[in-house]
């Protein structure tokens, strides 16, 4: 018997033919309704990752983990390792067929899986596989993790404190998540045209994470303008929206964003802020901030020494030198 953040789960030896995928896994129930097992096995097989699962269980002969599952009638059905059992029933077809050359024909006839308790809600369900999936060592990509926790709050009504403490995520981080999940789905509603809507996550993610459009995100409508700009594919991705507010903050460059898109707009950018095109105008920009934040304890310690304020008056030289190149130049160019 073992016990899973809660559960007390006990190994039994399973025949395959009995294990049947979770049709609501998390994971793709952004595609709507799965009718069927074999749907889901398609998707599933389609995934890269389940290839490179596939050749390392071949290798070793044999599954490293067990999956979790859940009785269901006279059937067992997967909670965690859909892929696993995807790669097993291939195996186990192959080897059928005499495609495994030294294994047992019925190798994977039968495979060892760890059940949970008849009765187990399905809360407990949910922050189970929060506990591998979002936080643990089998991390989902961001949009399931996101759904999950979103179903957490929404369904289940946890509260963002009772989150934060069980999945041992920060309640900010937590709330950015359920908002930026929220927006991708009423997204996806909106433009249905957008098969691959649930993409879109990152972008609303990178929206509600950054503290420079905090303000931008607070309102609605704003939030509405954000989601037509992705639609009309004005950002080359989300990366991108991290330059979003110096662009806001400009009408110029606003202007271009609108008719042209991100990179016509970041192209003006760099023509107005040198800093981003010049690795010696970073430096500079650098030295300014470190100037502009000099703790006060060096600057104590720098009036009673003559070597401390030795460097500051170069430092001041240097400056006052390149002002008089930069008016020479200029001089001349008249």
């Amino acid at each position: 018997m073992e016990k899973i953040k809660g559960l007390q789960t006990k190994t039994i030896n399973v025949e395959l033919d009995k294990l049947k995928l979770d049709l609501n896994n998390v994971r793709f129930q952004h595609v709507g309704k799965l009718v069927d097992d074999k749907k889901m096995e398609e998707l599933i097989w389609k995934e890269s990752s389940t290839r490179e699962l596939y050749e390392q269980i071949k290798a070793a002969g044999g599954l490293y983990e067990e999956p979790i599952i859940e009785e269901v009638e006279s059937e067992y059905r997967v909670l965690e390792g859909n892929r696993r059992l995807v790669c097993v029933r291939r195996l186990q077809s192959e080897a059928h067929s005499g495609k495994l050359p030294g294994s047992n024909k019925k190798i994977f006839d039968t495979i060892k899986c760890r059940i949970i308790p008849k009765g187990t809600t399905e809360i407990q369900k949910r922050l189970y596989l929060a506990s591998i999936h979002v936080k643990g060592k089998q991390p989902w990509p961001a949009f399931n993790k996101a759904k999950q926790i979103y179903d957490l709050y929404k369904i289940d009504n946890l509260s963002y404190d009772s989150l934060s403490k069980y999945l041992s995520m920060g309640k900010i981080t937590i709330i950015k998540v359920v908002n930026a999940y929220e927006q991708t789905y009423d997204y996806g509603q909106k433009y249905p045209d957008d098969e691959k809507w649930y993409r879109k996550y990152t972008y609303f993610e990178e929206l509600f994470r950054r503290r420079d459009l905090k303000e931008f995100s607070k309102f609605q409508q704003n939030v509405d303008r954000f989601a037509k700009w992705v639609h009309e594919n004005k950002f080359s991705d989300a990366k991108d929206i991290r330059i979003l507010a110096r662009i806001i903050d400009d009408k110029d460059l606003m202007r271009v964003f609108e008719n042209s898109g991100f990179k016509a707009s970041f192209e003006l950018l760099q023509e107005k802020d040198p800093i981003l095109r010049s690795k010696e105008f970073k430096q500079i920009q650098k030295t300014i901030d470190a100037i502009r934040f000099f703790p006060r304890g060096e600057l104590v310690k720098t009036v009673s020494d003559p070597h401390r304020k030795a460097i500051i008056l170069r430092l001041k030289e240097e400056i006052d030198s390149l002002v008089r190149d930069i008016t020479m130049l200029e001089k001349k160019e008249i």
